[in-house]
Parts: C-alpha cells; sequence; structure tokens
C-alpha cells in the first residue's frame, strides 16, 4: 500500500525606522536601518506541507494583501537533512537566490551558529514573540536572539482501535504499563498482530520516541543547562528496559525497530496493530477510506505516561520555523511575509487545512477545535523539546538513537548502552557553550 504523507502539521507594515544594530551572528547581521523597501520579489524555500497546494494558496492570500511585494515558491526535497545541506553550501556559499525559508524545529542553534539565519530581534516588535507559547519561543533562539519565527507545529499523539477496545470492553490505557497489557490482551484473542507500533529506527524519529517517553517517567537525555549527559539514570534505565520488554513479550513487532513514521502508519492503517504512535497527520491518514483498513475506527489520545506519574505523558514538540538569509537583497518584503504568515489569517487557514499552527489564539480557538479533534488534543498535551538548543544537537541526536537502537536490536545491553549513548553526547557537547 501507498502511503501518503501529509505534515502534520493582520499584516502590519514593516518597521523601517532607525534602529541599533543588534549583538547579531558577526559577519552575517543585517542592519535594521538597511532592510530595504517591504517589496519586490521573494523566493519561500520549504518542503512541501499540508494538502496538495496548501503552500501556493498561502502565497495567493498573502499577495492579494500585499500586491507590492510577489513570493515564489521553491519546493524543497523531502528529506530534511539533504534540505539543510543544500541551505548550508547555498547561504554559506554568500547566494541570496533564497530569501527566506523553512527550518526544522531543531536548526535555529546550529544555523545562527553557522550564521546562515538572520537574527529577527531587532526587526519585529517586542511583542511579536507573544503570540506563542513560551516554550516554543525559546526553541527558535541562539545566544539570545531570535533566529527563526515558528510557522507551524507538529505534536505526537497516541491512536488506538476505538472497535478493539470496545470489543474487550477496555479503556484507552493511561500509563505505558497498562497500554502493554491491554494490547497483549487483545493479540492473545486473535484481534489483532501486533500491540503496538511507533518510531524506533536508527534515525531522529527514534529520538523523539525517546525523548517522549523518558520524560513521562521523569528522565531526560541532556542536563537543564545543555552541559551534561544525564542518560545513565534509573528513570532512563527504566524506559529501555520496558521498550526491550515490549519487544520480548511481541507486543512490538521486531521490525518496529527498523520502523520511521511510514512503516509504522502503514502497519496500523492496514489493521495489525492495536496502538500507534505518530504526528497528527496520522489521525486523517489512519480515517481516509481510500487508504486505511481501520477508517472510522481510530481514537486518538495524549501519549501514556508510566505508573506512579500524575500527568498525561507528553509529546515531544515538532514543526518548522520560518528563517530569513542573511543575504536576501529583499529583507523589507521578506519581514511583511514572516509578519502574515504568522498573523491571525494565515494561522488560521493553517488550521483549516489540518496543519497545526503555532499561534496560541488560533491553536485554542474553540470554533475550530470543535471540526478538528487533532487541533483540540494538541491544545491540551503537555509538550517537552528535544535537547535541541545546541549547535551540535545532530550529534548529540545521533549518540542517542544509534546507542538506544543498538540496545532494541539486541546488540548492546541495556546499561552499556547508555554508559555509550552518554560517551558520545558529551563528546557532542563539548564545546558547545551557548
Amino acid at each position: 500500500m501507498s502511503i501518503r504523507r501529509a505534515a502534520a502539521l493582520c499584516a502590519v507594515p514593516v518597521l523601517l525606522a532607525a534602529a541599533a544594530c543588534g549583538s547579531g551572528v558577526g559577519s552575517a547581521t543585517v542592519d535594521p536601518r538597511d532592510v530595504g523597501p517591504a517589496s519586490g520579489a521573494i523566493t519561500w524555500y520549504a518542503i512541501n506541507f499540508g494538502p496538495e497546494g496548501l503552500p501556493q494558496k498561502l502565497i495567493d492570500a498573502f499577495e492579494k494583501k500585499h500586491p507590492e511585494i510577489s513570493v515564489t515558491y521553491q519546493a524543497a526535497p523531502n528529506n530534511t537533512d539533504t534540505m539543510r545541506a543544500t541551505l548550508t553550501t547555498e547561504i554559506s556559499g554568500g547566494s541570496g537566490s533564497i530569501d527566506v525559508f523553512n527550518g526544522d524545529l531543531i536548526w535555529p542553534a546550529q544555523f545562527g551558529r553557522s550564521e546562515l539565519a538572520m537574527p529577527l530581534d531587532e526587526h519585529l516588535p517586542d511583542d511579536f514573540w507573544d503570540r506563542y507559547p513560551e516554550q516554543r519561543s525559546e526553541l527558535t533562539e541562539y545566544r539570545g536572539d531570535h533566529v527563526a519565527a515558528p510557522l507551524y507545529a507538529d505534536a505526537g499523539f497516541l491512536y488506538y482501535r476505538k472497535d478493539l477496545l470496545e470489543k474487550h470492553d477496555l479503556p484507552v490505557p493511561r500509563t505505558w504499563e497498562e497500554l502493554a497489557k491491554t494490547a497483549r490482551t487483545i493479540q492473545d484473542a486473535g484481534d489483532a498482530e501486533y500491540g503496538y507500533v511507533g518510531q524506533w529506527a536508527n534515525y531522529e524519529g527514534l529520538s523523539v520516541n525517546w525523548t517522549e517517553m523518558t520524560a513521562a517517567a521523569g528522565g531526560r537525555s541532556v542536563s537543564g543547562d545543555h552541559e551534561s549527559c544525564t542518560m545513565e539514570t534509573p528513570e532512563n534505565r527504566r524506559v529501555l528496559d520496558f521498550m526491550r520488554g515490549m519487544l520480548d513479550d511481541g507486543v512490538a513487532p521486531s521490525a518496529i525497530t527498523s520502523f520511521q513514521e511510514p512503516q509504522s502508519l502503514q502497519t496500523f492503517v492496514e489493521g495489525d496493530a492495536v496502538f500507534h504512535r505518530n504526528w497528527a497527520h496520522g489521525f486523517g491518514e489512519s480515517n481516509d477510506p481510500e487508504i486505511s483498513a481501520v477508517a472510522g475506527k481510530v481514537g486518538i489520545a495524549p501519549l501514556p505516561t508510566f505508573e506512579g506519574e500524575d500527568h498525561p505523558g507528553p509529546s515531544a514538540m515538532g514543526g518548522w520555523n520560518l528563517m530569513v538569509n542573511p543575504h536576501s537583497e529583499s529583507i523589507g518584503a521578506v519581514l511583511t511575509f514572516i509578519r502574515w504568515m504568522t498573523g491571525d489569517e494565515a494561522q488560521r487557514m493553517l488550521a483549516e487545512n489540518a496543519v497545526l499552527p503555532t499561534v496560541s489564539d488560533v491553536l485554542n480557538d474553540k470554533e475550530l477545535q470543535r471540526d478538528d479533534p487533532v487541533l483540540a488534543a494538541a491544545a491540551e498535551v503537555p509538550m517537552v523539546a528535544r535537547p535541541a538548543l545546541v549547535p551540535r544537537y545532530a550529534q548529540v541526536s545521533h549518540g542517542l538513537f544509534t546507542n538506544i537502537n543498538g540496545s532494541l536490536a539486541g546488540t548492546t545491553p541495556p546499561g552499556a548502552a547508555l554508559r555509550a549513548a552518554c560517551d558520545d553526547i558529551e563528546r557532542a557537547l563539548e564545546g558547545n557553550a551557548l
């Protein structure tokens, strides 16, 4: 089966008055007095997101409000790492052909340190950042400067077979332990081959899944000051032992150690699993009768917590930002575009097209929530951040997911995997002072 993947996803005149230069990031800093006119042509580089044609619909709405600015949408490769490499080459080489681009939530520290993104605080009003949840806004900072503006959000949820829980008169599990027990009951009855599927392959998605599960148990991978590894704790050992136990007991299939989002979603929509962790797009696709054998039978809930914890399980924050190429010759027009894209009209367009908005007022809009159970769930779920506020986050994450995957695959004992992950993470953190 071919699985379609959709990203889960008041114009105000730009201030051009003279202002003092900010601390910025070295030579890439743009003097706020030199942003240029809020007119002209700009190129927006982004991975396609939402329903087909949504980026162009946003552009059309923007250009209707700002006919003095034309925007060309340039589709980026669907592979995030390929997109990042392309941007790094283009911008570090001094090219201004891309004016504004979508950047992954985990990029700001790396792009800020490498002077690949223009600091925005000198160009936007102080209250601009109040439109976002504080934790989401903080993830766009590098050395105290915002180098990105949140565009759309994403969150992880637990998807479950409503029909199977009703058949066995079982509630939606609140804890991971209850999930494993419930799944085993349904599997033993012959109603599903697998109990649970998620993203446990050797890639960034495992860092996401790990971050959610360890936060649910009270653990974390990196200290709050981002200076040391905290992998070797009882909380993290509990989580790794539990994950291995799900494999040993057959609740999770052995192939889960190679599952990314498409593989886990396909297993679930084909009716082979009771529970499934995925991003916001998973709800719509699971209930789409054109691609799902379980359409109409799927519910959504927060991820589980662990026994003894009195809070819902958190979701790792996901989503994309808007970032500015410091070599753009149309900064004034780009800033106008950013302010509109993060304003009420564009954010409501995102929500109405099943893409989670980042602006708090739209995310919490009760009228929008009535028509979108994912939006309603996203407004309530607690969020946790990956340790992405370090410039070498990619290396931190690699040390994490490589070693955890090795343990889940059975090649490394849990204690040794946590120690090895800590060694790799500590090496990545060296020299990462913010």
